[in-house]
Formats: C-alpha cells, sequence, structure tokens
C-alpha cells in the first residue's frame, strides 16, 4: 500500500470516529432535553394526591370520589397561597339528596351529587375566614358564602358568577371580595 492511501484510509477512520462521536453527543443532548422537559412538566403540574373520603356524604361512604377535579385543583391552589390545611378543615363536600335536605342546603346545591362542585370550609376565627375569603377569589373562585365559623365555595359556572352571600342565605356577607 502506497503512503498516500495508507493516510487517506487514516483520515477515513478519524471521520468516522468523529461521525460516531456527532451522533453520540447529539443523542446524549436529546436525552437530556428530553429529561428536562419531563421534570419541567412535573414540577408545574404536580400529581394532587387528596384523601377525597373528606369530601364523603355522611351517609354515603365512597361519595367523595365524585368531587370536581378542577375544584379539588383550585382547593390546592388554596392552601398554598393560605398555607392553611385547607382538606383538613372541610365541613362539607359532596351531599346525597337526603343530607342536603337535613342540613338545609338549597334543592340546587352544587355540593348535590352528581354536581359535587362545593366545599364549606371551617373558618374558626374572622381572620381565617378572611384570609379564606380573599385568597379564594386570588385562586379564581366566583362563588363564595361566608358564614360566621365557615366559608362556601364553589365553581359550579352553572349559576350566577363573581357572588358572595351570607348566612342565613340572602343576608349581607361579612365580607364580600367582589366589590
Amino acid at each position: 500500500m502506497t503512503g498516500e492511501k495508507r493516510r487517506n484510509q487514516k483520515k477515513s477512520v478519524i471521520v468516522r470516529r468523529r461521525d460516531n462521536q456527532t451522533i453520540w453527543i447529539g443523542v446524549g443532548a436529546a436525552f437530556l432535553v428530553m429529561l428536562g422537559i419531563i421534570a419541567f412538566r412535573r414540577k408545574s403540574n404536580p400529581k394532587i394526591k387528596v384523601d377525597l373520603s373528606k369530601f364523603d356524604s355522611p351517609d354515603m361512604p365512597g361519595s367523595g370520589r365524585c368531587m370536581d377535579k378542577e375544584f379539588i385543583s383550585m382547593l390546592y391552589k388554596l392552601a398554598k397561597v393560605t398555607k392553611l390545611p385547607i382538606f383538613d378543615m372541610i365541613n362539607s363536600g359532596a351531599r346525597s339528596a337526603y343530607w342536603n335536605n337535613k342540613v338545609g342546603g338549597v334543592s340546587n346545591s352544587s355540593h348535590k351529587i352528581p354536581t359535587c362542585k362545593a366545599a364549606d370550609i371551617k373558618a374558626p376565627t374572622t381572620a381565617i375566614r378572611n384570609t379564606i375569603v380573599m385568597a379564594a377569589k386570588a385562586v379564581g373562585f366566583k362563588r363564595i358564602g361566608v358564614g360566621r365559623t365557615f366559608v362556601h365555595l364553589d365553581n359550579d359556572d352553572t349559576k350566577r358568577q363573581y357572588v358572595a352571600w351570607g348566612y342565613p342565605s340572602g343576608t349581607k356577607p361579612p365580607i364580600n371580595p367582589f366589590v
């Protein structure tokens, strides 16, 4: 073999080696980009783990599973904003027709199964109640009932929006985030 042929053969081997390195660098970079995308999506859209039995109608074990996913997500945001254990403060979530009648709920209550887009949250002090009300508006709740010791939240878009009411029903709310 002549010297010229040997040099060309060596160059060919070097070029192939560089091509393989380029391919592996490209594969590695693509892999890192994919990992970054996966990590970002997990961080921006965390899986919300909630014990839905806290929303059960007292006469129907397991009924809390009907709770609207968007509603639960909004409660999760509320908990993050207020730094309160909102899911441990649930008074009432899903309600059977019987239970809704028993507690004096309105006939078209957003609590009722199968709607399941409402919850009443304990508010043992005025400060906690007011914090929940203002934060609820900030995270996107557009229907807020304000009692002395609880706050009703719902995201039922079949009803009037940007409203607050007091209890007993029809009275002026002690705090209204929409005025």
